[in-house]
């Protein structure tokens, strides 16, 4: 009796259908992922926002990337220009966070001397704050820009400079000192008598800055039941949507086209001088 034998080593077609599994499975789970994580909003402490941030269980392509929110112990951190700073309050109506430096919130001697500056592609000034510049390092004969009851004073190590410290408004650099650092403030609150407690306790309650998005794009990919996130290589807004294997710009409605993403790159960046609400592209003179 003769039996039938079949072999057991698969055909190449076979090989192609398992590969095309393995390629386009993949594709689909990471879309939903992105739609289904990018849904879920950033929680810590009093904090609560979505889009244009990231972190904490948000992927970076749910947000801008100079907006990553950071939590630990209930306190929300963010890093902007490599300086960290503490967010105080989000107000997503009107597209403004509230931010304090970290390195001022222990007093008026940072562990580190970095001025605060924004890229203009990423956020706009807020009205009704100035860029107020603390002076590092001076010898008693440069004290007097900014009379002061209780003038400052900060041990600088390993220098030959002196401990005195001064203030200017504006953003400026050290002329002859040691150092300087530029930090937003209202400038509704000097140079009213200023002393060093009052100074502290201003540089606590932060300023606020706007950050840019497409607010409009936004608005059309949740009207179309999308979730916003961020093109990675065009770094502009997209639309993730259910079922979809990569971002657009609106999702599809039943028995259409979900129509494409084509956001193009960004241009070089700049940063931003408070004080004159205009673009700088460089830091400020240090002579």
């Amino acid at each position: 009796m003769n039996h039938s034998v079949f072999s057991l080593s698969p055909s190449p077609s076979v090989f192609v259908i398992v590969l095309l599994l393995f390629v386009q499975v993949p594709s689909s789970l990471s879309s939903s992922s992105l739609f289904t994580d990018c849904s879920n909003q950033f929680v810590c402490g009093d904090i609560s926002t979505g889009f244009p941030f990231w972190g904490s269980g948000r992927p970076s392509a749910c947000g801008i990337p100079e907006l990553e929110l950071n939590c630990e112990n209930n306190i929300t951190r963010m890093n902007i220009d490599q300086v960290a700073y503490r967010v105080l309050e989000i107000k997503p109506d009107i597209e403004s966070l509230r931010i304090a430096r970290e390195d001022y919130l222990a007093g008026l001697c940072p562990p580190q001397f970095a001025n605060s500056t924004f890229n203009p592609k990423v956020f706009d000034p807020v009205i009704g704050y100035t860029n107020l510049t603390f002076i590092y390092g001076c010898v008693a004969a440069f004290i007097g820009a900014v009379p002061l009851p209780v003038p400052f004073t900060c041990k600088i190590n390993d220098t030959n400079y002196g401990q005195s410290g001064d203030i200017k408004g504006g953003a400026t650099g050290p002329g002859d000192c040691y150092g300087s650092v530029f930090v937003p403030v209202p400038f509704t609150n000097w140079p009213l008598n200023w002393n060093v407690t009052s100074l502290e306790e201003l540089l606590k309650e932060g300023f606020e800055v706007r950050w840019k998005v497409d607010s409009a794009a936004c608005e059309e990919c949740n009207r179309s039941s999308g979730v916003c996130g961020i093109n990675n290589v065009s770094n502009q807004t997209t639309c993730y949507c259910r079922n979809q294997s990569s971002g657009s710009k609106t999702c599809a409605l039943p028995g259409s086209t979900p129509i494409a993403d084509q956001a193009g790159p960004p241009p070089p960046g700049m940063c931003l001088n408070f004080s004159s609400n205009q673009f700088m592209n460089s830091s400020p003179s240090t002579a």
